[in-house]
């Protein structure tokens, strides 16, 4: 295994001074209840995007698929719990970053979102337990890992298996997308919507009917 740093996908860094206002982060990252099926593809485009060296090992995504039948208000009424643990963006400057001893975070001028500079970082560990959502994880080589939100392009929202465009004739399904990255309004609205009767022959068939992938056959 690899022990090149994990990389972060922003175009830019900033900080402020201890007094300086943060302006909070805007588009953030949500997930529906009950609609996710445990694919598992969003931590694998996640994990390989920010590998270093192009490794896919899910232990270096930003985000994690977790099945929770102990929290019965996350669990549908047939028993299916398969809950999305991603960053919330807490208000800047965030509690990760607050308890960060070496000020080993920056913000992301597009996004705002806080990242974790693993030059500066020297793996102590407080921004772990200093998260109230549990979504800084620890990486095999003992860096951590934060949401960067890609930069403002998430790729674990354009690889959710359960979108629109990846649907085809075929197997009926009653859902929505699972991940969004919108503003607070606007998924609270997205959240009110019934999910659709939907087909799906896979997403392996729906490349092959764009002309994404050809057949070998």
């Amino acid at each position: 295994m690899s022990s090149a740093p994990q990389k972060e996908l922003v175009t830019g860094s900033i900080r402020y001074a201890p007094d300086a206002e943060v302006p909070n982060v805007d588009h953030k990252l949500f997930a529906l209840r009950n609609q996710c099926t445990e694919c598992n593809v969003c931590e694998i485009a996640c994990a390989l995007v920010h590998s270093p060296d192009g490794t896919i090992n899910p232990q270096l995504s930003r985000l994690r698929i977790e099945h929770a039948p102990e929290k019965p208000s996350k669990v549908s009424p047939h028993g299916i719990g398969f809950i999305a643990e991603i960053c919330h963006h807490c208000g800047n400057p965030p509690p990760c970053a607050e308890v960060c001893p070496t000020d080993a975070f920056y913000y992301d001028p597009n996004t705002q979102a806080a990242v974790i500079e693993q030059d500066n970082c020297i793996q102590c560990m407080e921004c772990v337990p200093g998260c109230p959502f549990d979504v800084v994880f620890v990486a095999p080589q003992g860096e951590l890992l934060k949401c960067d939100l890609c930069g403002g392009d998430p790729v674990c929202v354009k690889a959710c298996a359960a979108r629109p465009e990846m649907l085809n004739e075929g197997k009926q399904y009653v859902r929505l997308p699972v991940l969004f990255y919108e503003t607070q309004p606007d998924f609270n609205q997205t959240s009110k919507q019934k999910p659709e009767l939907q087909d799906e022959v896979g997403m392996m068939q729906a490349m092959l009917e764009r002309g994404e992938i050809s057949s070998s056959a």
